[in-house]
C-alpha cells in the first residue's frame, strides 16, 4: 500500500469522525427547528399617484416561505409571494363598434430576512423583518370586431415585509400558520413610458397590506419543543 494511498484512507477516517457527528448535530439543531409553509394570500394594493390613479385594489394569491431555526428563537426566512388583480369591460365606441378590454396587475415579491419566534405553548407566534425586491407588471389588452391589441409594462422596487403571525401545531410535523403583514414598495412611471406620455417619471411610496393563511411543515423532529 503506498502513502498516497494511506493518506487518502487517514483523510476520509477523519472526514467521517467530523462530519457525522456535525450532521446528526444540524439535524437534531437547526434542521429540527426549520420550517416549509405555503398558503393562500389576499392583499389590499395601495394604487397612488405614481400610476396615475388612488384607491385600492383587492388581490389574491400565494405565499410561500422556507425559515432555518438557528436558535428556538431566532430563524433566518426566505418568503416568496404573487398576488393578482385583473378586471375585463365591455363598451361601444363610435366607429368601432363593440370593444373588449382586459386589464391585470401581478406582484411578485421576493424578501429575506430574521424572524423571531416565541416557543412557549402550543401556539407560537413570530414576528419578522425581511427586505428585497417587488416585480410589479400591468397589462392591458382590448379587442373589437376588427382588431385587438395589447401593452404591458413591468417595474422593479425596493420591498419591505414587517409584521408577523401565529403557527398552531396539528400534529408532529404539520400545522397551520396565520400572518398578517406590511409591505412597502417604492414604484414609480418607468421612464420610456413617462416620455411617450409627455409626463415625468416619478415614483412613490405603496403602502401596501396582505394576510396569508395556510400549512406549515416542520422538518426534524417537528414541533417537540426544543429544551
Amino acid at each position: 500500500m503506498n502513502q498516497r494511498f494511506k493518506a487518502v484512507l487517514v483523510a476520509a477516517a477523519l472526514f467521517s469522525t467530523i462530519a457525522g457527528p456535525a450532521s446528526r448535530a444540524w439535524a437534531q439543531g437547526v434542521g429540527s427547528r426549520s420550517e416549509i409553509s405555503a398558503g393562500y394570500t389576499y392583499a389590499s394594493v395601495d394604487q397612488n399617484v405614481g400610476f396615475g390613479s388612488s384607491g385600492r385594489l383587492n388581490s389574491n394569491g400565494w405565499n410561500t416561505a422556507f425559515t432555518i431555526g438557528a436558535r428556538p428563537s431566532f430563524g433566518w426566512e426566505f418568503n416568496f409571494a404573487n398576488v393578482r388583480h385583473s378586471e375585463s369591460g365591455d363598451a361601444v365606441v363610435g366607429g368601432i363598434g363593440a370593444v373588449q378590454a382586459k386589464a391585470s396587475e401581478q406582484l411578485n415579491t421576493f424578501v429575506t430576512g430574521p424572524r423571531f419566534i416565541l416557543d412557549r405553548g402550543p401556539a407560537r407566534p413570530f414576528f419578522h423583518a425581511l427586505f428585497g425586491i417587488d416585480h410589479e407588471s400591468l397589462s392591458v389588452s382590448t379587442s373589437s370586431a376588427t382588431t385587438s391589441d395589447s401593452e404591458s409594462i413591468s417595474d422593479n422596487s425596493f420591498a419591505a415585509v414587517l409584521g408577523g403571525g401565529l403557527v398552531i401545531p396539528l400534529s408532529r410535523h404539520m400545522g397551520l400558520i396565520t400572518e398578517g403583514d406590511y409591505l412597502l414598495t417604492r414604484h414609480g412611471i418607468p421612464n420610456d413610458i413617462a416620455i411617450l406620455a409627455g409626463i415625468p417619471s416619478s415614483s412613490a411610496t405603496q403602502h401596501n397590506f396582505r394576510v396569508t393563511a395556510g400549512i406549515v411543515f416542520r422538518l426534524g423532529s417537528g414541533f417537540e419543543r426544543s429544551k
